[in-house]
């Protein structure tokens, strides 16, 4: 198959199969420094085997060039930030994408914070076929996750990705068979939006226990305001030495004082979506 990708170091394990067993046209990625998984290994890898590597949008007029004029068989969507303009009369496309929940619930561009901020004991991974509307194409293959107590957000999404690449080799294998085989979203459920930016905020009055819970959830959506500047956190760990206030020990580690100890936190600025 030739295959145009769009994406992330999520799901790098599905980039690396078709990378073995397919023709990559292109990588359309993004950043965000607010993610934890960035484009960092998946970009490197695309350059090292040619692969052009667009940051902007694709165009509708791109689109059509790919299958009217390059041959693409597929577009494959795992974890972008876009939604893309589809031609209206365009009968060769087909795309596809996966989505971090048991859709139909957990419609979100951050379905695992989402579910984790719910206190989910169980979420899942979706294959569905891509629509303009948002996470609701027809379902192509589906499975269900645990969340355990000892897993935070960026467990539940490693285990997404483990079990896409399973999931994802099936399919292509088996293309035709599940395409035609997909079945309809007809449950409506609710879009589950960002969580609210007081639950993933830090701050002097928290205590080591609800610092440690919120980071599990949020991971590096956590954020923390020093000395007026806001960051975003990309690590944390606890202490119960006495402090008085903020040390910055480099521009990236930082000792900040709460209410039964501190906590030793790797930051970096935020910054603007690009």
């Amino acid at each position: 198959m030739k295959i145009v990708y769009f994406g992330s170091d999520v799901f790098l394990s599905c980039f690396d199969y078709f990378l073995q067993e397919h023709h990559i046209l292109a990588l359309y990625t993004y950043h965000n420094t607010e993610d934890y998984f960035t484009e960092y290994s998946i970009v490197e890898k695309a350059k090292l085997f040619g692969i052009p590597v667009h940051y902007e949008s694709i165009s509708p007029e791109d689109i059509i060039q790919y299958f009217t004029k390059e041959n693409c068989d597929l577009f494959f969507i795992a974890e972008y930030n876009r939604i893309l303009s589809l031609p209206a009369s365009l009968p060769q496309f087909k795309g596809i994408n996966v989505h971090s929940s048991l859709l139909p619930k957990g419609r979100s561009y951050y379905p695992i914070e989402a579910a984790m901020q719910r206190e989910l004991t169980q979420s899942g991974v979706t294959i569905h076929k891509l629509l303009p509307e948002l996470d609701k194409g027809d379902i192509l293959a589906q499975r269900r996750i645990s969340i355990t107590d000892e897993m935070d957000s960026i467990d539940t999404y490693l285990y997404c990705a483990f079990h896409v690449r399973e999931m994802l080799e099936e399919l292509i294998e088996n293309f035709e068979k599940y395409w035609a085989a997909a079945k309809p979203q007809r449950e409506k459920h609710s879009y589950w939006h960002r969580p609210a930016s007081e639950l993933m905020t830090l701050h002097h009055k928290i205590c080591q226990s609800d610092a440690l819970a919120m980071f599990r959830k949020y991971n590096s959506m956590v954020q923390v305001e020093i000395g007026g500047k806001w960051f975003h956190v990309s690590m944390l760990t606890t202490g119960i030495g006495p402090l008085q206030k903020d040390i910055f020990l480099s521009s990236s580690l930082v000792l900040y004082p709460i209410t039964d100890g501190h906590l030793r936190l790797h930051i970096h600025p935020m910054k603007e979506s690009v």
